[in-house]
Order: C-alpha cells, then structure tokens, then sequence
C-alpha cells in the first residue's frame, strides 16, 4: 500500500465524533456567485496579496494592512489570500461576533471591491465546528470576507492559473482527506500554474510547533501528483521562502500577530526574516513573480520563476 493509501486506511477508523466535528454546511455556488467582485478571466496578468496569522485587531495587524493597500494601489491587486488564523485567539460564536468588525473589516476597510479568500487556520477551530460554521456564514454578511467552505478553488482565474485552499486543520485530525480528492480534481492536469494555500507549512521554520507527519505527507503527495509549483503557507510568525527542490513554499505569517524567531541552517531556506509584512503576487501565463513587503512597504526580498511544462 502507498503512503497516501495507508492515510486513507486510517481515515476509516476515526471516531465519529471527529467526523461531525469536521462537518460544516458550505455556501452554494448559485448563493456565493452574485456576491464576489469577478474579474475577467481573459486578463492577462494576475496580481493577489497573500498574509497570515493576522486577526488580532491590534496595530500591527493594521499596519500591515495599510502597507499592502498602498502596494496593491500602486502595483494592482485582483485579490487577496487569507493564509489561516484569521480570528485570534479563539475563533468566533457567530456570524453576528463583533470580532469580525475588529479583526476584519475595520483593518481592511480601505480595500473596496476586491474579495480575500480566507482559509481555517488552527485557532479558527478553537470553538470547533461553531466557530468554523460562523467563518463560513460571515461570507454572505461581508463585502470581503469569502470563506465559502473548509476547501475550494478561486474563481473568475485565467485558464492557465488554477489555485486551490485546503484545510490542514482537518488534515492534522486525520480527518477531511476527500478535500484532497477535490483538489486533485481542481489542479491535475491543468494547464499552465497551479498553486495551492493552507495554514500550515510542510515542515515548521519556527517556534510556532511541529507539523505532523501526516500533514507534511498528505500536502506533499498533492503537491508532487499535481506538480504543484507554489504552495502559500502560514502559522509561522514571520516571512520565509523555502526551496523544496520539486516546489517552492512560500511563508507569509507574519500579518498580525507576534513575531517569532525563524529556524536557521535550513538548506532549503533562500530568505527569512522575522517582520511583521505580506507577500505580493503577480502572475502571467509564462511568469510568476513574488516579493516580501514590511510594514514600510520595503521590499525584503524579491523572486520570480518561468513557467515550465508540465
């Protein structure tokens, strides 16, 4: 039996409770549609923020906030990624929670007409199913906030890029692995870039824990069967880009919440850096460019890749 097919095997004997927990209500493409801000997908150029770990209300997180409006003012910005724990520390009750006003809307608030897809990071299940419920509602109570389940693919994309969320929450459960399954179907064998965002990275690069094996391997057997060529990440409190030789990981937890020192001696390391700040993204059909801002909107690091088959 393959890794990926023993993970399935334990998948069958978790206890229901899990699978409950794991269950929440998703909003259904006919209701989630007429609320986004689309864009053409004949554009030739995609451009899209990308930050984690944010939802504290605090000044940092909206310092961070106003520097990547100022980038995505300037450069353009088509989206933005919400790369996990959006609502520090506990998550939400509601969709109704005032948190949302503090955490969310009134940091973002300068963004209009432009949709952040966010993922569940682990301190959004704090409150477990209720809290996760809550998240997913707030899409239909926000002119940002989009959420529309556990896992999904963005919309309204070019047909040569194709990015998908997945929830590694559930993953390090040991629960959820049919969102793998959707993902598969979403980015194997498309044409052109396929990018995939959770909260969790591969392999932790700071103080913020370790990733379970089964989170490190079930990523990583999507990432290699779809020939993944970015995967966006959060959970450690800093910027990273990390080289894994058949992908690039991209660490952005850095939007918000306090810092925390980055590992060294890490081979794949290319940069690191333990500011607060967010990555900007452009994307063509031939390249894909990345760079690291701070609260300043200095540029701490800059990359880009041509695209190459499959």
């Amino acid at each position: 039996m393959n890794k990926f097919g023993f993970c399935c095997a334990v998948v069958l004997g978790i206890p229901l409770v899990w699978l409950t927990l794991a269950y929440v209500h998703p909003i259904a493409t006919p209701v989630l549609v007429p609320r986004l801000h689309p864009r053409d997908p004949d554009r030739a150029a995609v451009a899209f923020g990308a930050l984690g770990d944010m939802g504290t209300g605090d000044s940092a997180q909206t310092q961070v906030a106003h520097a990547m409006y100022s980038v995505c003012q300037r450069d353009g910005c088509d989206f933005v990624l919400g790369l996990g724990d959006n609502i520090y520390p506990h998550s939400v009750q509601s969709a109704h929670d005032a948190q949302f006003q503090a955490k969310f809307e009134q940091p973002y608030s300068l963004f209009k007409d432009i949709d952040f897809w966010m993922i569940l990071g682990n301190h959004d299940w704090k409150k477990l199913r209720t809290g996760a419920q809550a998240q997913i509602d707030y899409t239909l109570h926000s002119d940002r906030w989009r959420l529309p389940h556990t896992h999904y693919a963005i919309p309204f994309l070019p047909p040569w890029l194709h990015i998908y969320g997945v929830d590694t929450s559930l993953l390090e459960a040991v629960v959820g692995v049919g969102q793998v399954h959707a993902a598969q179907a979403a980015l194997c064998n498309q044409p052109g870039w396929r990018v995939l965002f959770g909260h969790y990275p591969t392999r932790s690069t700071g103080a913020e824990g370790h990733v379970s094996w089964f989170v490190r391997d079930t990523l990583e057997y999507l990432i290699r069967q779809c020939h993944i060529h970015v995967y966006f990440a959060g959970h450690d409190h800093h910027q990273a880009h990390l080289d894994r030789g058949f992908y690039q990981e991209i660490i952005e937890g850095a939007g918000g919440a306090g810092l925390s020192p980055v590992r060294v001696g890490d081979p794949q390391q290319r940069f690191e850096s333990a500011t607060h700040g967010f990555a900007w993204v452009q994307v063509t059909a031939e390249r894909l460019v990345i760079r690291l801002y701070d609260v300043q909107q200095t540029v701490l690091y800059a990359w880009e890749m041509a695209r190459q088959s499959p």
